[in-house]
């Protein structure tokens, strides 16, 4: 009993007088705070491709890494509004799409966002546009389109790039969601000037950042 109280004391007094490693004080920034249960509403974002599944190819410039890299952006930008946030895919892997719904379907998510690029036969094609399902379910239908007007807004003064508009799509994970779910084609890469911008990580901020005001503004409202 003696040695495990000199032992418990040790611990207390080395971190003040000591560098031991086994007692050494750890600061509180080294770890993360995770989002409270109560705070602003959970949010599903989707990179699309992944793995595998390239998506759009120009030479060794992928859609997949492109998505990834947006979606990450993205979490940051909604975590530091508050927002909880779960990813369909975090890292470099092949998620069917099926498993993507099944995964949003799963959660009282508020919304859907999934992210992906364009391409086009024609060079010239550019400009950024969004889908949603205009299915059976009209509230939730006109809710998703309202939601996508309200993220294209916001993308369009961030990054000054043309509205292509907020479109009807039959993509499977708007398709197949149950919440207000939108499909973000955030710019073409076969576009000389566009892809050029979305090599610059710095772009790819503006995006994430458009995206993430969009949605904060249809939740406000």
């Amino acid at each position: 009993m003696r040695k495990f109280l000199l032992g418990l004391l040790f611990c207390f007094l080395v971190p003040l007088y000591g560098n031991d490693p086994h007692c050494a004080y750890k600061p509180l920034r080294s770890y993360k705070i995770s989002v409270p249960q109560h705070a602003k509403p959970l949010i599903i974002l989707d990179a699309g491709h992944g793995g595998t599944d390239e998506g759009a190819k120009i030479h060794y410039f992928m859609e997949k890494r492109l998505t990834l890299m947006t979606t990450l952006l993205l979490r940051k930008y909604l975590n530091e509004m508050g927002y909880r946030v779960i990813m369909t895919r975090s890292k470099d892997v092949f998620i069917p799409l099926e498993r993507r719904v099944s995964i949003a379907n799963k959660t009282k998510a508020v919304m859907f966002v999934s992210i992906h690029y364009n391409s086009s036969p024609s060079p010239d094609a550019h400009g950024i546009e969004i889908f949603y399902h205009n299915g059976s379910d009209h509230k939730r239908a006109q809710q998703s389109k309202q939601l996508g007007s309200s993220i294209l807004s916001e993308l369009i003064a961030e990054t000054h790039a043309l509205s292509r508009g907020v479109k009807n799509g039959n993509f499977h994970v708007i398709r197949e969601t149950s919440m207000p779910a939108v499909l973000v084609e955030g710019g073409f890469m076969t576009n000389t000037e566009e892809r050029s911008n979305l090599r610059d990580k710095k772009y790819l901020e503006k995006i994430a950042k458009g995206v993430a005001q969009g949605i904060d503004k249809f939740v406000k409202n």
